[in-house]
């Protein structure tokens, strides 16, 4: 906090005393002394710093799915059978190894978050726009960030992708951010997140794609191209254990009543039957309950894509339709889920699609 960095800070609207909002003694030149009841991050927490002239943001945003994580707490609970309250040497597991990655205000407005080092990226700044690369992909960087910039090799980069210009909080607003007060079980939930739909008005194309599958499709089944795909991660300090890899499926729905569309995209997650073996429980007993290819949305979409591109007299029947039922098509099939094990299989067996082309 010195030079051009102090400069800064002491021009814009949070030029506080430091003691403001860190707490600490004043009028002690010893740091050890100087710094006992420091705040180090004033941001966390309900009643936080932040709070005192932010108040009802602070009051929502401590609900929220990045302040709490509850969407990962849930699937946990789902598949365990137990609540993390009910054990508490798993929840202090849990929350050291698994719970590090929440947000605070100051990790979207101040520094990059802790779980990926920490560190201001305007000095002590306040920012009121959270920086793209900083701050969202520094958290959501392997899959969305490398998806939304094209950064998977032999992929482009999601259309919507204007360096400088066009970022994720042209879709993603601070009141989807924020939070609106409710305690949701996971991000598709959430009543205010943004939809294709609210800038993109299908039914005033003159499109016969969209006429014939735009009530039934989630519209990256068309529009998006091949993703990240995870398994095999385990707690206890082996993290992951197997590959991730690129792949397009279309399955059906998950989640109906959250989201519509009959035939949705699927991503593997990283969940195993062992994942949590090093801790008290296992969650074998109740594997199979939740499936481990989860309703997604991929950042990568492109009008033209291998299910779209008719050109040089393809039809949508080659392109899409006829896809071959082994695991190179773009549907979740049964040959997939061969390639897994038992418990996993039966988790998924309502999402895949008949062998064979449409209609099913």
């Amino acid at each position: 906090m010195t030079g051009s960095g102090l400069q800064a800070y002491l021009a814009g609207p949070h030029a506080f005393d430091c003691r403001s909002c860190h707490n600490g003694q004043a009028g002690i030149l010893l740091k050890d002394d100087a710094h006992v009841g420091l705040i180090s991050d004033p941001s966390w927490g309900v009643n936080n710093q932040c709070a005192l002239c932010h108040g009802n943001i602070a009051e929502s945003f401590s609900t929220s799915l990045h302040a709490t994580l509850r969407g990962e707490h849930a699937l946990f609970e789902a598949r365990t059978g137990f609540t993390l309250e009910s054990m508490p040497a798993v929840h202090e597991e849990y929350n050291s190894e698994c719970n590090k990655c929440h947000a605070t205000c100051g990790s979207c407005h101040i520094s990059r978050p802790d779980a990926v080092g920490g560190g201001f990226i305007q000095s002590h700044r306040i920012k009121r726009t959270p920086d793209l690369k900083n701050q969202c992909t520094a958290c959501h960087g392997s899959r969305v960030g490398d998806e939304y910039t094209g950064a998977n090799e032999g992929y482009s980069a999601d259309v919507h992708y204007v360096p400088n210009a066009m970022s994720c909080r042209e879709c993603h607003t601070g009141a989807e951010m924020h939070g609106d007060g409710n305690l949701y079980e996971h991000r598709y939930e959430v009543e205010n997140a943004p939809a294709c739909g609210d800038c993109h008005d299908i039914d005033a194309f003159d499109n016969d794609y969209h006429e014939q599958h735009g009530e039934d499709f989630q519209c990256q089944v068309c529009h998006s191209q091949k993703y990240k795909n995870c398994n095999a991660c385990h707690v206890g300090g082996d993290g992951i254990t197997g590959p991730s890899w690129l792949d397009f499926k279309i399955g059906r729905n998950p989640i109906p009543d959250e989201r519509s569309g009959e035939y949705v995209i699927l991503r593997h997650i990283p969940i195993a039957e062992d994942t949590y073996s090093d801790w008290e429980g296992t969650m074998t007993s109740l594997y199979s309950e939740v499936p481990t290819w989860k309703y997604a949305t991929p950042h990568n979409i492109k009008r033209w894509t291998a299910r779209t591109d008719t050109t040089g007299g393809l039809s949508c029947a080659a392109a899409c339709h006829n896809t071959p039922a082994d695991t190179s098509g773009f549907f979740l099939r049964q040959a997939d889920l061969d390639l897994l094990p038992v418990a996993e299989q039966e988790a998924n067996q309502h999402l895949i699609v008949p062998d064979g082309p449409p209609p099913w």
